[in-house]
């Protein structure tokens, strides 16, 4: 058999390997896109990806009647959202931010070092508290309860519309960082575990700030709403406060 010949039959077992390949590669990630709900994936410039997935939640408030005001005034005090002029309601919320994920890599021959990159990541921006409280003082068919029930829905319409906006800049600052390390710019570390460390520290270093401007966000926007002029207006559609 001439060395021509056999190129070409090789080539011919070789074809259809290589091309089920590229299938399967494309296949994948058009599956991947696919797919329903908070998924996305992070990618350089190299073409490497790793999934993310991002778990979002903003419950329904549960409204309480079961303080008076002076319970309401205490609780607030005590670590809610305080209101800085006197009304008979709350809006209590609590939130957080945290990364989950999985850790790969290899152990590089000959040298004590291991190349380490992030598979899996799970983004956790969510609410875990938004109580509504409206004073026991007022009738709940009352001028005083409406208004005050109105008021705090205000505030929960606030917490859910900056929440929206900053899940998608948390998604921004994800997918613009490239700091994360992926399999085509792993991070070099002498220890495994320390590795995990670092990577725990650079997710951190881009999801923290987001964080930070959400709070800071939410406080300017609720604290717009607790003016004085709001709340002299409260007072002038009910006569018995």
């Amino acid at each position: 058999m001439s060395n021509k010949l056999f190129s070409i039959l090789i080539a011919l077992i070789l074809l259809p390997f290589f091309g089920w390949m590229v299938y399967d590669a494309r296949v994948t990630s058009e599956t991947f896109q696919a797919e329903k709900g908070n998924r996305d994936v992070l990618l350089d410039s190299t073409g490497a990806m790793a999934q993310v997935q991002y778990l979002f939640q903003f419950p329904d408030p549960l409204l309480s009647h079961a303080l008076n005001t002076a319970q309401i005034e205490a609780l607030s005090q005590s670590g809610g959202e305080n209101e800085h002029y006197h009304v008979y309601g709350l809006t209590q919320a609590g939130y957080k931010i945290g990364t989950l994920y999985n850790i790969n890599g290899s152990k590089k021959w000959f040298r004590d070092e291991y190349s380490i990159w992030v598979e899996n990541l799970k983004v956790e921006f969510k609410y875990d508290t938004l109580n509504v409280y409206v004073t026991n003082a007022y009738p709940e068919d009352s001028c005083e309860y409406k208004e005050t029930l109105a008021h705090e829905n205000q505030h929960v319409a606030i917490h859910k519309d900056i929440y929206n906006q900053y899940q998608k800049i948390l998604e921004k600052a994800l997918a613009d960082s490239r700091t994360i390390p992926l399999p085509s710019h792993p991070l070099v570390v002498k220890n495994w575990d320390d590795g995990k460390d670092q990577v725990g520290s650079i997710l951190s270093a881009v999801t923290d700030p987001v964080f930070e401007q959400f709070k800071n966000a939410m406080a300017t926007e609720q604290g717009k709403l607790d003016t004085p002029e709001n709340y002299a207006g409260l007072r002038q559609r009910c006569q018995h406060w």
